[in-house]
């Protein structure tokens, strides 16, 4: 376990923790990690990764695993404070062009407004378009974040009063 060191626990103690994360890793692969221990408190990093069973715990199952971990083990008179990384999934590996063309649409945007907006030139845009190039990692991870981009700033400018919307980022 990272920063197990800053507990200051007897050897014993220590075991305990480390054949608990090994659990925790191996059924459910989360991972906890001591970010300080000031004496007052015990603050803890706890994360989850994909897994094959997709069951994934919300933050409040994080904090409430952690502190099961830890109770019993830390000092009574430490509060254990916790920092927990729900699992997300990643939607960048499934992205296909089909999502990208609907999103596009749903934006008003045009192969014209990306070559603006991506500073991409106007051939390769329409080799990837058109499928006859598969979508790289890189041109994958473009096409997501700008999504995502659009999506956001949408939301938070909604009142847009019936221009075409995506024009307004161009």
């Amino acid at each position: 376990m990272k920063g197990i060191e800053k507990l200051n626990l007897s050897n014993d103690k220590k075991k305990l923790l480390d054949k608990s994360e090994i659990s925790f890793k191996r059924f459910a692969r989360i991972y906890f990690e001591v970010l300080r221990c000031n004496g007052i408190e015990v603050v803890v990093k706890v994360w989850q990764l994909d897994n094959p069973a997709k069951k994934y715990l919300s933050a409040k199952e994080l904090i409430d695993r952690t502190k099961g971990v830890f109770s019993g083990i830390v000092p009574d008179d430490l509060k254990i404070n916790c920092r927990p990384v729900p699992y997300e999934p990643n939607d960048l590996r499934s992205l296909t062009i089909d999502d990208v063309k609907k999103d596009l649409d749903h934006f008003g945007l045009k192969p014209k407004d990306l070559v603006k907006l991506l500073d991409i030139d106007k051939s390769s845009l329409s080799l990837i378009l058109s499928e006859n190039r598969e979508l790289s990692k890189a041109n994958r991870a473009m096409f997501y974040y700008l999504i995502k981009y659009l999506t956001v700033s949408f939301n938070e400018k909604h009142a847009f009063s019936g221009l075409n919307h995506a024009h307004n980022f161009i």
